[in-house]
């Protein structure tokens, strides 16, 4: 393991890592915009660039292995200078979207501009380049070709992840520009992920386009429920509406990425067809309850059954759905204080489809939780007979969608 020394500071880090990384376990950011950890070297932007004692000129942090002995400073003045000459650059022909870019507030040219550069601008605005702009080139994503600075992310992304290569540059010089391949559409399974890596505003979302900017929204960790595979997302909301999931890092699972339909599974989470608080049957109709009424009434019915039935007419229903901490609580609520006995539901659509990647056809998030707690295909048939016999009369359910997953009949 290769010790070196980045701005005064000595850091051992395992031998392959790049500059970027070994600056980054001693928090020192290296700023860059065409390196990505979960895709190939590019060191096509150049704003890496990084002095290294011994080399006459400065080097790309991504693409320049650390070594023994190294000494590094990535604040010397012929850095700033060159990051300074790099972003002048990149603005040369860039548009004067920032108010109405939807990548304000989490662009890395604004913020690089703001720590790196602040000069003004020698070329006139009238001079600048043209190019598309607002293009769809997808279900999910719109393109202004007028924001990008050619970092390759993107082609990267769909050459080496998906293997699916819709977009391309095309020309040369300053009319370069990303765009489809004639004939193609950005409809991958995956192609919200494009968004995500896109440095600027050149590529967004349409789905969270100019639906709030992103310095008002919160930021909650957690998990997607659409699989199986359990992606590590975070969820960004505001005011309790969630606006959007986007993946977060987790080398286990799901590495950078997240698949369209996970993405956009926050929408089942909120409408008007979800309870926000207690109902109960009153005549053909439902009357809301308060919290500490409904559950008295609960209370006083299981007592009842209790009383009149015994604990073999208490039954729980879990489903695949919930987590291992509900699953958990809710075993020992049915079987170790009331005595009732437990069965599971685990029920993707027939025709769910994966991939070998990172969609999973067990539509369930927890399948694994519910097998390792020992909660799986236990007695779910035998347990709905009696429950239609009239043998079950309290069935307490956790997450579970019994019409949709048995059917009508059934429940009739």
């Amino acid at each position: 393991m290769p010790t070196l020394e980045i701005d005064g500071q000595a850091v051992t880090v395992e031998d392959g890592l790049n500059l970027i990384q070994a600056a980054e376990r001693l928090g020192i950011e290296v700023p860059h915009y065409c390196y990505h950890p979960g895709l190939t070297i590019a060191g096509n932007c150049r704003m890496c660039l990084v002095e290294i004692e011994k080399s006459p000129k400065l080097q790309i942090a991504c693409n320049t292995r650390v070594a023994e002995g190294m000494v590094v400073h990535t604040q010397s003045a012929r850095v700033k200078q060159a990051r300074s000459a790099v972003l002048e650059f990149l603005l040369i022909n860039h548009p004067i979207d920032c108010p109405i870019c939807d990548q304000a507030g989490e662009c890395k040219l604004q913020d690089y501009y703001m720590d790196y550069d602040r000069q003004e601008s020698r070329f006139a605005l009238e001079d600048k380049v043209h190019k598309s702009k607002a293009i769809d080139i997808g279900p999910l994503i719109m393109l202004d070709q007028e924001r990008c600075i050619l970092c390759t992310r993107c082609t990267r992304f769909l050459e080496e992840i998906t293997k699916t290569g819709e977009l391309g540059v095309f020309e040369r010089g300053n009319h370069c520009a990303i765009d489809l391949f004639p004939g193609k559409r950005l409809d991958n399974p995956y192609s919200g992920n494009v968004a995500d890596i896109c440095p600027v505003g050149a590529l967004t979302n349409k789905d969270f386009r100019f639906r709030a900017r992103v310095w008002y929204l919160d930021h909650t960790p957690s998990v997607c429920a659409g699989c199986a595979t359990g992606c590590a997302i975070d969820i960004h909301h505001r005011r309790g509406e969630i606006l959007r999931f986007r993946p977060r890092q987790n080398p286990h699972v799901n590495q950078y990425w997240m698949c369209d339909e996970g993405r956009l599974s926050y929408k089942r989470y909120q409408g008007e067809g979800r309870l926000l608080q207690p109902v109960a049957r009153d005549g053909d109709g439902w009357a809301i309850r308060g919290w500490d009424q409904a559950r008295a009434e609960v209370r006083d019915r299981v007592q009842a059954v209790l009383a009149a039935h015994g604990a073999s007419a208490i039954a729980g229903l879990v489903s695949s759905q919930a987590t291992n901490e509900e699953i958990f609580a809710f075993d020992d609520l049915v079987r170790s204080v009331l005595g009732g006995r437990i069965a599971s539901l685990a029920w993707s659509p027939a025709d769910a489809a994966g991939d070998a990647f990172l969609i999973d056809a067990d539509k369930n998030p927890n399948s694994a939780g519910l097998r390792i707690l020992g909660r799986s295909g236990v007695d779910l048939e035998a347990l709905l007979q009696d429950a239609a016999s009239g043998a079950i009369r309290v069935l307490f359910l956790l997450r579970c969608e019994l019409e949709r997953a048995l059917g009508s009949a059934v429940l009739d």
